[in-house]
């Protein structure tokens, strides 16, 4: 009886140990998933300042959620459950007041993760460049700029105004005919500049009548509310008219992630207050490579227009131009150190330098290859009433900014009476440049003649100049299926009034001969490589008089 008393006890525990075997626990008894996330588009397009949307698909196979949300935009939804279909998400872009911004938006499931890169426009209106990080236009107002005033003198009503007039913050403290020693600034609103970006900080402006500008114009900025430091301006940056120029570029990288401010420093003497105009201020993202033509020396090329360069006189130098990522010769020129002037000007003309897509600069400067030291000094009128002539006419290259300011250099400028410049010379250039637009190309070559010149003026500076006795060009035509495929003219004029711009050209015409003859000058001297000896003393023989093309 005793054992048929314990045979339930001994069933229950053979029942309870078979049970225990078989159940290996709830992570065993189900499959194991492979998570899947994918969000597209990656790269939706950039968002207008204004704000928007993005539409977004995704697909998750488990639950998911967005991480780190930035507070200029909403995601809807955050968070989902896992699906077999393809699940819509928003992204909604508040508008943007400052600079380009983008973020990351890390959609994420256990095991997995999907980016998606949203960018935004900056908000600094349509003329801002698309990459601004910063920018301020002072066409209509001075922005959120804001003035502080070191020293105001009473007789002035202000040193920094916003000019409707012009379009541009403006300072000086000139009342005519009164200068006043005075220190206002111009402070930019804080500006933050991303971390880890690279930008630089670039600006137009321009002005004149300083004494020395990179003393009474420059340019500070301020990290995180700390001390001002400055930043350099190239003195060959400086305007020296009151046509708008670019500074130059300075390197922002440095103050990453930082906040900074900006500040235009105007001050002025009781001697010499100039006037300081300043269009735009822009921090724009990525680096600046500034662009170097080399310096090419004319006597080891093989262009058309050059004369010979067999005087040891002279100094003989190049000037050319970027456009359309192409490198142009501008002109070449003989440089009398001696009488302060070039001795000639030679260059190629043709419509790709004359038609129209700039204005006349009026950028008045000395030569950057010979510096204020050595260059004429061309900012106003020389002593004497003498006009400020240019031999390369400003009209001769209007193709770009970079061409037309390279005629303002000192050694372009030469002192000459204003009838004769706006008479029978400025006739001689207008004739010129009608043929060479009709022509495939034209070799100009432009000069003064200074022996035996008695006349001296002075430049802006001080530095003595010749007065030439006389001016001449030597015209080299090619146009190709012509009768005459090339074809020559020689211009001399004394420095003198010829009674206007209807002075008889013919009377003052010749073959390039005749024109060597009276100049002492080899003109084209690589003509006849060309097109050999013999045909090139025949074309440099031609009468001008005699060809209908010169209009003689």
């Amino acid at each position: 009886m005793k054992c048929i008393k314990f045979l339930p006890v001994l069933l229950a525990f053979m029942i309870a140990s078979v049970s225990c075997g078989k159940d290996k626990g709830p992570d065993d008894t189900k499959p194991t998933k492979t998570p899947e996330l994918k969000v597209t588009p990656a790269e939706p397009a950039a968002i207008s300042y204004d704000g928007g949307t993005v539409n977004l698909t995704l697909f998750a196979n488990m639950d998911w959620k967005v991480q780190d949300v930035p507070s200029w935009m909403t995601v809807s939804p955050e968070s989902g459950v896992g699906s077999n279909y393809k699940q819509p998400v928003t992204v909604t872009v508040e508008k943007n007041n400052g600079g380009m911004r983008e973020a990351t938006l890390v959609f994420a499931v256990d095991g997995a993760t999907s980016s998606v890169k949203i960018t935004q426009n900056h908000g600094f209106g349509s003329d801002a460049p698309s990459n601004a990080l910063f920018f301020a236009s002072f066409t209509t107002n001075m922005g959120d700029f804001t003035i502080k005033d070191v020293n105001v003198p009473s007789q002035l009503p202000c040193v920094w105004e916003f000019s409707s007039q012009y379009k541009c913050m403006k300072a000086t403290a000139f009342i005519n005919p009164n200068n006043y020693a005075s220190e206002s600034w111009l402070i930019s609103p804080d500006i933050i500049l991303p971390a880890g970006s690279k930008s630089y900080l670039t600006f137009e402006h321009a002005g004149g009548y300083f004494g020395k500008a990179s003393e009474e114009a420059t340019v500070w900025v301020s990290k995180e509310g700390g001390d001002w430091q400055p930043l350099v301006i190239d003195p060959k940056a400086y305007p020296t008219s009151w046509t708008f120029v670019s500074a130059g570029n300075w390197d922002m990288t440095p103050y990453a992630g930082s906040t900074i401010k900006l500040a235009f420093k105007y001050s002025s003497t009781a001697t010499k207050a100039g006037t300081w105009e300043v269009r735009n201020v822009a921090i724009l993202s990525g680096s600046y490579t500034e662009t170097e033509i080399p310096t090419v020396d004319p006597r080891k090329t093989d262009w058309m227009e050059l004369p010979a360069m067999d005087n040891d006189d002279y100094g003989y130098y190049s000037h050319s131009f970027s456009m359309k990522n192409n490198v142009y010769r501008n002109y070449s020129f003989a440089w009398s150190q001696k009488d302060l002037v070039s001795i000639w000007m030679a260059y190629p003309l043709c419509k790709t330098y004359t038609d129209k897509v700039v204005d006349r600069s009026d950028a008045w400067n000395y030569d950057p290859i010979l510096g204020p030291e050595l260059s004429c000094a061309p900012f106003s009128g020389y002593a004497g009433d003498y006009a400020r002539g240019h031999q390369v006419p400003s009209a001769d290259r209007l193709c770009c900014r970079e061409a037309n300011e390279q005629t303002f250099y000192g050694t372009n400028i030469v002192p000459q009476l204003n009838e004769h410049n706006e008479g029978i010379w400025s006739n001689i250039e207008n004739r010129i440049r009608e043929i060479a637009n009709a022509s495939d190309t034209t070799y100009v070559v432009t000069g003064c003649v200074v022996e035996g010149a008695k006349e001296l003026t002075e430049d802006s500076d001080g530095k003595t100049m010749t007065v030439p006795v006389a001016f001449f060009k030597a015209v080299l035509r090619y146009k190709k299926g012509d009768a005459n495929v090339w074809t020559a003219a020689g211009f001399y004029t004394d420095h003198k009034n010829y009674g206007g711009s209807n002075a008889n050209l013919k009377a003052v015409s010749m073959s390039i001969d005749e024109l060597e003859e009276k100049t002492g000058h080899d003109f084209f001297v690589n003509l006849a490589g060309k097109i050999g000896n013999d045909e090139a003393a025949a074309v440099e023989a031609q009468k001008p008089g005699e060809y209908k093309v010169w209009g003689l």
